[in-house]
């Protein structure tokens, strides 16, 4: 401001002093700050929050919020109240809005609000056509207000209490993705189907999308896209959303390009018929509802297998036996009660060559009728022996 004043007095008067140059500088502030506050902060504040619309690029590897000419003079145009208060020269009764619009930008720029910048990439890839926000910016030497040039922010917002709530959430939802794995049995469960139950959605609306452009596309010959910018990598979640339909045909004229003719009515009906006898056989050779079922579930299980989710982990639990004890008992027993113990591990890893057949299937039998809750019948002399 200073600079910037004290050039724009020196050249109206002439030859002022420094003294003159600081005085005409502090009694435009006394105006300006009539209420405690710089017009010119709440205006480049409101813009940031409600002005043109802005997107972000990446210019000499920095992220910066820019806009387009076009979108700042339509936003200026609707609002030319926001230019009342401003100490700008350029209003006047006689004066048009267009030229107080390019003057009031002319003056962001000289005071380093905003500069100039263009599109990295100039020409677009073949089959394709030049984003509207394109992704890499580059500076621009004729640093002025033009219609069709793009403009980065250098004012940024002050922080807000929500800035500060999103970034501790952030921490909150990070530490929780890190203890996952310790979370509980239905918490896991709740990620995985709300996953699976997203993925059902997005193929669900992908067929319908493509279900309703073939049918128009077959009866009309044109390109309707419902919710055209779902999958666009442009564009935020909320613009995702937004239009709900649109046709490319439109879309091209806004894009000053021309779109190719239809196919004839003859050759989109024969493009249906192959499709149509597709789908027929898709479906006459495809599995019975028993074994897709069947299927369906064998998936299932192999997927709560995949992420240990298939039953509920055991957790640990029930009495802690004292392995120092046990030792000290061991330690402590008469030489006659270790000859007589005798190690199950080693006995089962015996060599079973001297293991009659007949006397296991003997044990096999008693234990089968243990199970079905028979009592065991005595056992003769031989099979003891055995």
């Amino acid at each position: 401001r200073y600079c910037e004043v004290g050039t724009h007095r020196t050249r109206e008067v002439g030859g002022l002093s420094l003294s003159g140059v600081f005085m005409a500088l502090v009694k435009q502030n006394k105006a300006d700050k009539k209420d405690g506050k710089d017009p010119w902060i709440e205006f480049y504040t409101q813009l940031r929050k409600k002005g043109p619309e802005c997107r972000d690029g990446v210019l000499q590897d920095t992220r910066w919020d820019f806009f387009r000419g076009k979108d700042f003079l339509s936003y200026m145009r609707e609002n030319m109240h926001l230019i009342d208060p401003l100490p700008l020269k350029a209003k006047g009764s006689n004066s048009k809005p267009d030229d107080v619009i390019e003057s009031l930008a002319n003056h962001m720029i000289r005071t380093g609000v905003i500069f100039r910048a263009d599109r990295a990439v100039k020409t677009p890839k073949p089959g394709k056509k030049l984003l509207k926000f394109p992704k890499r910016l580059e500076m621009h030497q004729d640093n002025c207000f033009v219609e069709d040039g793009f403009y980065v922010w250098r004012f940024v917002l002050p922080d807000s209490v929500w800035t500060y709530l999103g970034s501790a959430g952030l921490v909150v939802v990070t530490i929780g993705c890190c203890l996952f794995p310790l979370a509980p049995h239905w918490v896991k469960l709740g990620v995985l189907y709300t996953c699976l139950t997203l993925l059902c959605l997005i193929f669900i609306i992908s067929v319908v999308r493509a279900m309703i452009f073939g049918a128009v596309w077959v009866l009309f010959g044109k390109h309707l896209w419902v919710l055209p910018n779902l999958f666009s990598d442009d564009v935020g979640i909320t613009e995702a959303l937004v239009p709900w339909y649109e046709f490319e045909e439109d879309a091209a004229k806004k894009a000053g390009q021309e779109m190719p003719k239809p196919p004839s009515l003859l050759s989109r009906l024969l493009a249906a018929a192959a499709t149509a006898c597709t789908l027929y056989c898709l479906y006459t050779y495809s599995p019975e509802t028993d074994e897709m079922r069947a299927m369906a579930r064998t998936s299932h299980k192999s997927i709560l297998e995949m992420l240990d989710l298939y039953e509920v982990p055991k957790q640990i639990g029930g009495n802690v036996t004292n392995t120092t004890d046990i030792s000290n008992a061991t330690d402590s027993a008469s030489p006659e009660s270790q000859e007589e113990f005798v190690d199950p591990a080693s006995s089962a890893s015996a060599p079973a060559d001297d293991v009659d057949d007949e006397a296991l299937e003997d044990e096999d039998s008693h234990i089968d009728r243990l199970l079905d809750g028979l009592e065991p019948e005595e056992e003769d002399d031989t099979k003891e022996e055995a």
